[in-house]
């Protein structure tokens, strides 16, 4: 197995090979073996695997399998979700890449699905699938707002919807990491720069619905509804990006982000008002409320919380989840 425990070393031989496999891990061994295998046993074999580990955990996993194809890179220093990204795409020798997590899972026919359709029109930039969202037993459609095949200009779409272009869902030509789409923040959502710079720069866009991906919650991750801080942390990061991205850009372009940026202030307030902290939870709603109106479902519930004792929120919001937990 060839690979360096050197951060920003490349491999010693260029290698001529179709798709990069880029993992970022921060996890135990066990929990990358899914993940890994999931890549390594593809009907489609013209890949290399470039693995970016924060810890050394995940090093006993990669050497039980001894596939030469697999490169491997124990950071000397935590970077961090961004940054841990970047590096591993910056080495990246394929025609085209891809990003799987260490906690998900592809269908044997990912790579060669999405190899097909860059293959097939050389003027596409970015191919992606179907998600299945794999959470405590269940399994749902990530929603998807775009109908399949190709799409011109997904700017606008990317603007008005939220976040619906997965990483470990989506393959891309090496050209379109270049320039704004490497310059990630250092933010949990860094990826979303990645998929606005390659719309910004025009890359038509082919979805494939065959789900072909498999993107698993679990209670180490954090979001809305998950992770110690109930969402707080990941609403501010989003929402940071989005006034760091916007500035100095088109009021339509602002505008066009008005619904989804809300949300996320609403989510906001949520996670504050579990934390007991009323009065930053109404600023929250206030900020919501600006972004575009008055009409965002939940607002009304949530400035009626604001307004409750924090035990009496916190009873009610844990009820409300343990409701639609079991759906």
């Amino acid at each position: 197995m060839s690979g360096s425990s050197e951060f920003g070393a490349r491999s010693d031989v260029a290698r001529s090979v179709k798709v990069s496999v880029c993992m970022p891990t921060s996890r135990k061994a066990d929990v990358l073996a899914r993940a890994l295998d999931s890549v390594l046993t593809q009907d489609f074999q013209d890949f290399e695997v470039i693995i970016g580990d924060e810890t050394g955990d995940a090093k006993p996993a990669v050497d039980a399998r001894g596939d030469p194809r697999v490169r491997y890179y124990h950071n000397p220093h935590r970077l961090g979700f961004a940054a841990n990204h970047v590096a591993i795409l910056d080495r990246a020798q394929g025609r085209y890449v891809t990003v799987q997590h260490d906690d998900d899972w592809w269908e044997p026919g990912y790579l060669s699905s999405l190899v097909a359709v860059l293959d097939a029109d050389p003027e596409i930039g970015l191919a992606c699938c179907a998600t299945l969202l794999d959470h405590g037993g269940r399994q749902e459609l990530w929603p998807f707002p775009l109908r399949p095949g190709r799409h011109e200009h997904v700017l606008g779409d990317l603007l008005r919807e939220e976040w619906f272009l997965l990483l470990n869902a989506t393959m891309w030509r090496r050209e379109v990491w270049a320039g704004p789409a490497r310059q990630w923040p250092d933010l949990c959502c860094g990826d979303l720069q990645l998929f606005l710079s390659a719309a910004d720069a025009d890359w038509p866009l082919f979805y494939l619905p065959e789900p072909l991906a498999h993107w698993v919650q679990h209670a180490e991750q954090s979001g809305a509804w998950r992770g110690s801080d109930h969402g707080l942390g990941v609403a501010d990061d989003v929402l940071a990006f989005w006034d760091r991205w916007l500035e100095g850009r088109p009021q339509s372009q602002v505008e066009l982000t008005g619904r989804q940026r809300a949300r996320w202030h609403l989510r906001r307030a949520r996670a504050l008002l579990l934390a007991g902290r009323p009065a930053e939870a109404r600023e929250a709603i206030n900020d919501a409320s600006r972004a575009t109106g008055s009409d965002l479902p939940g607002l009304w519930r949530l400035k009626l919380a604001s307004r409750l004792p924090p035990l009496a929120v916190r009873g009610a919001i844990g009820t409300k989840r343990l409701l639609t937990s079991r759906r």
